[in-house]
């Protein structure tokens, strides 16, 4: 038998609650694969996944990987872990008076006026939070000397409580990381396989809570990560995988695997970021710039917004209600996809999610054992997905179990007709999903009215249309062919990223800028070295952010500028910066005083390693010749009308040539995902791989 030749692919891989995505490329064709998570061990997953592409090339598993370059994967087991709260034991070391920090929280509480408002679920125990007699103080001078014994006494107590990571906490370590250095040294004498997070390595910033916060959390998912990550590039490689191996960070870029496993706090909110990335550059083929890209798979909603064709980054993000003050894409995430649960609570309230159904069971019209309704239940029972067409026909939805579902845990115990239920489902879900949006768009300052939507995820394009109407948005994007899988498509198209910290404190009047670029150019080297190893980058891009604020004030904000290539800021840009800073000011929290002296907490740089990126061939379909005739007609239930209304168009989505239009109401089908057109509504089929709709928001 003739081996088969075949072409070099490039393959993202995105891990979801319910389906793991793969996207492989390669210079003639693209392959899409969804096969069912495994939450227990993701690359269970990963591995069925790329299985099932190689068949699909007529290869085995090990022919198949020898032909890739490269591999990208974004993955939730940092989320899942914080999420689930099944991370390493973990221990705490810290200055002595300070171990209560991490629960104190600077009186941070999320709802200030529910007093039923318990406290965060605690991954490190008080017991396990022991102090350490040292103090460096702000200057960076050593007051008190680090005592090596009772260092070892501390780590040899938490060993013995079955302690098997430590976060190391100690006032002013980013100014003088000498004591958490040692402090390292000592922990790995007395046990050697003890992990050990510094905090001025995690995050060197000022401001304790947000340090230990990060640190601790740090501690908590980073051996499980380590250990997921060796275990899938060891899967990998036994299977003939020689190229390079990249991991999505939460930064939207991506990391090489072995940098990646260091600190697993950075890969939190690490499988949505490839979407957010490859929403950007559908926004620049459409020459739009300002996006908010909506995320809504199986278990989770991910909302996202993009100013200037860049990702708003964020340094404020929160996970289980723990800071994580690493750089992170300004993700919002809530409990809401397809197999989020509906239910009525105590009180006669319908509610849907957080809960999911998840992978096992799903939904009950997966006939998978669930018997509970979710979203993805009530958008098959209204007509909105297709029974027969779902992931391409390969797997037949069950209406009656899915209607069963609806009526016995919804309808009857509210008393609501089967069409109310549905529409409350749909009208609840959507308004959860609008709020989410607001988060990142509203209360940061900017106005939806002003972007479009970019949907995807497997339901995305589905309840798309009444999010845009809800928030005034007057135009859709959807990815043609990819959008279930849009974020393993971005993972593809990433670039390396790496972002740094560094603390400072200078009144802008008065800063040194020989000082002042001396210490961004020796940030800027570090991590453009860092970079220039991966042998596939082409290019670095360094940005620089400064932390600032006005005199008086507890809160920054983060400024960008460009910085020249030898790093140095000159009297031009800082004016500049400052200048950003009051616009930036106002904008957020509508005043400025640009009369009033400004201080600088610190800077952050950011570099992004360009690598060259693959062709993408034309989906099927991306031509003039094509049908515009609906395959079929269904009954479909309408927010707008209130009831099933018969005769409405069925549409093959990858059927329609480039320039076609279709009208709402009509339904848009494709193998991986729908697009729901609401009355009033307009799809146009534009070269490119994409839906532009257009939304009536009279």
């Amino acid at each position: 038998m003739t081996t088969p030749r075949l072409p070099t692919w490039s393959i993202g891989i995105d891990v979801g609650g319910t389906y793991t995505d793969l996207y492989a490329i390669a210079s003639d064709r693209t392959f899409i694969e969804k096969t069912p998570s495994t939450p227990e061990d993701q690359s269970k997953g990963v591995m069925n996944g790329l299985r099932r592409l190689a068949a699909r090339e007529g290869a085995d598993l090990r022919q198949f990987l020898g032909q890739c370059d490269y591999v990208v994967h974004g993955t939730t087991v940092a989320t899942n872990i914080m999420l689930e709260f099944n991370g390493a034991p973990t221990g705490m070391l810290t200055t002595s008076g300070h171990r209560d920090t991490i629960e104190l929280r600077r009186n941070f509480k999320e709802s200030a006026f529910d007093l039923t408002l318990g406290p965060p679920t605690t991954i490190v125990k008080r017991r396990n939070r022991l102090p350490i007699a040292e103090r460096v103080d702000s200057s960076g001078a050593v007051r008190v000397p680090l005592d090596p014994d009772d260092v070892r006494r501390r780590v040899q107590a938490l060993v013995d409580a079955g302690i098997k990571s430590i976060a190391v906490c100690y006032l002013f370590s980013p100014i003088n990381p000498t004591h958490e250095l040692m402090t390292r040294e000592i922990a790995h004498e007395v046990e050697p396989s003890v992990h050990v997070s510094l905090s001025h390595e995690v995050l060197p910033r000022v401001r304790e809570y947000e340090r230990f916060s990060t640190t601790v959390v740090d501690a908590y998912v980073t051996p499980a990560v380590r250990d997921y990550l060796l275990n899938l590039k060891a899967k990998l490689r036994d299977n003939g995988f020689a190229g390079e191996i990249f991991i999505m960070g939460a930064n939207g870029g991506m990391m090489e695997i072995d940098k990646a496993g260091r600190h697993g706090v950075q890969l939190t909110l690490s499988g949505p970021a490839g979407g957010v990335v490859a929403g950007a550059a559908m926004g620049e083929e459409a020459g739009i710039g300002d996006l908010i890209t909506i995320d809504m798979g199986g278990t989770s909603f991910d909302a996202c917004l993009i100013k200037d064709l860049q990702p708003t980054v964020g340094d404020d993000g929160w996970i289980s209600r723990y800071r994580i003050a690493v750089p992170t894409l300004d993700i919002n995430t809530i409990g809401a996809g397809g197999g989020s649960i509906a239910s009525i609570d105590a009180g006669g309230a319908l509610l849907v999610g957080p809960e999911s159904a998840g992978a096992q069971p799903g939904p009950a019209c997966y006939g998978r054992g669930g018997t509970r309704p979710t979203v993805t239940d009530a958008d098959l029972c209204m007509g909105l997905i297709g029974s027969g067409s779902f992931l391409g026909g390969e797997m037949p939805l069950d209406v009656k179990a899915a209607r069963r579902a609806v009526i016995e845990h919804v309808a009857e115990p509210s008393g609501l007709t089967y069409e109310e239920a549905l529409l409350g489902i749909f009208k609840i879900v959507n308004n959860n999903m609008v709020n989410g949006v607001r988060e990142i768009s509203i209360t940061q300052g900017y106005d939806p009215r002003d972007f479009a939507l970019v949907a995807f995820g497997g339901a995305g394009a589905i309840h798309a249309g009444k999010i845009a109407q809800s928030l005034g948005i007057p135009k859709i994007l959807v990815s043609r062919a990819r959008a279930s899988i849009l974020s393993a498509v971005g993972e593809v198209m990433s670039d390396v990223r790496l972002t740094r910290s560094e603390s400072m404190f200078a009144l802008t009047s008065e800063v040194e800028l020989d000082w002042l670029s001396e210490r961004v150019r020796d940030v800027v080297g570090k991590v453009r070295a860092e970079i220039e190893g991966v042998e596939s980058v082409s290019s670095i891009l360094t940005t620089v952010a400064f932390s600032m604020r006005y005199r008086g004030q507890t809160h920054e904000i983060t400024v960008p500028t460009e910085v020249s290539g030898d790093g140095r800021i000159t009297e031009g840009q800082l004016n500049a910066v400052v200048g950003l800073f009051h616009g930036k000011h106002e904008r957020l929290y509508t005043f400025s005083k640009p009369g009033n002296p400004t201080e600088m907490l610190g800077f952050e740089v950011d570099a992004r390693g360009v690598r060259p990126k693959p062709e993408i061939p034309s989906p099927a379909g991306d031509s003039v010749d094509g049908s515009v005739a609906p395959i079929s007609y269904r009954e479909v239930l309408f927010e707008e009308y209130g009831h099933f209304k018969d005769g409405i168009a069925v549409y093959a989505g990858l059927n329609l040539p480039v320039a076609a239009e279709v009208e709402g109401p009509a339904i848009v089908e494709e193998p991986h995902t729908t697009v729901v057109l609401s009355p009033g509504m307009r799809l146009r089929v534009a070269s490119g791989f994409r839906y532009e709709i257009e939304v009536d928001l009279q």
